[in-house]
């Protein structure tokens, strides 16, 4: 059956939000700003958010992959951002 499809890289842009914010800040395309962490990281993740809030901007929360239905969480104040580093992070 012939059948088309993404090349490897464009299907990791779709797959990976933090491949894909990393990819578009080194080809210096528009995007919003982003902090990426890695699994055990959490506690910076939740020094970021508290930092974001102090200054008067919102989060969003986004596993990177496949989130198992949790898509993009969009905390409403830094207790349900750092709920939701939580759910992603430690929780798993």
């Amino acid at each position: 059956i012939p059948c088309f499809g993404p090349s490897k890289l464009a299907a990791e842009l779709e797959a990976s939000k933090a491949f894909s914010k990393d990819f578009f800040a080194k080809h210096n395309l528009p995007t919003a700003a982003f902090k990426n962490f890695q699994s055990g990281d959490h506690d910076a993740a939740y020094r970021y958010v508290e930092a974001e809030y102090a200054a008067g901007r919102e989060v969003v929360v986004k596993a990177s992959g496949l989130a198992a239905g949790k898509g993009v969480l969009m905390p409403q104040s830094v207790e349900e951002a750092k709920a939701a580093i939580k759910e992603i992070m430690v929780d798993k």
